[in-house]
């Protein structure tokens, strides 16, 4: 997949994978545990599957029990910049 690709996928589920991905990016590593309680649902499952879902894809990998954005995951959120999506830091 390409960024633009990805940015699509990613704003179609704004509130889902999109949040999840944003979440990693916003700390740039993150466990399970936190993701789980920044994303605010009480169940587990939904943050596993959008984690899943994102390792699929190659926008992040799981490092020591932490999730961090891989290089195309870097490229993304660059691309999220660009657009103005996320605020620079």
């Amino acid at each position: 997949m390409g960024v633009s690709e990805d940015l699509n996928w990613l704003k179609e589920d704004k509130e889902g994978v999109g949040k999840v991905f944003l979440l990693i990016a916003n700390k740039e590593s993150a466990r399970v545990r936190e993701l789980h309680e920044l994303f605010g649902v009480e169940d587990w499952w939904p943050v596993k599957n959008h984690l899943r879902a994102l390792v699929d894809r190659g926008l992040i990998a799981e490092t020591e029990g932490s999730y961090r954005l891989t290089v195309s995951g870097r490229k993304v959120l660059d691309g999220f910049r660009a657009i103005e999506y996320v605020e620079p830091v």
